[in-house]
């Protein structure tokens, strides 16, 4: 049985990408994965992440990458 494993930030992907307000996608993200059981060390991770970001483009970016790289296809 092969089973599929998805990256938690693909619940919420759709729904940041519609946003275009900085503060509201940065919110979206961080609310989120406080409510998963993600490790604490990623959480800090993504937290400090979200936080450096100055513009809309820069998380849809983020996101985008994390789950590229969650398939072995991110960039650097």
């Amino acid at each position: 049985m092969k089973v599929q494993i998805k990256s938690v930030l693909e619940e919420i992907a759709p729904q940041v990408f519609q946003v275009r307000n900085l503060d509201e996608a940065k919110g979206i993200i961080l609310n989120f994965i406080e409510t998963k059981n993600i490790k604490d060390t990623d959480k800090k991770i993504i937290v400090n992440n979200i936080s450096q970001f100055k513009n809309i483009n820069a998380v849809h970016r983020y996101i985008a990458n994390s789950l590229l790289k969650y398939e072995g296809m991110g960039i650097k």
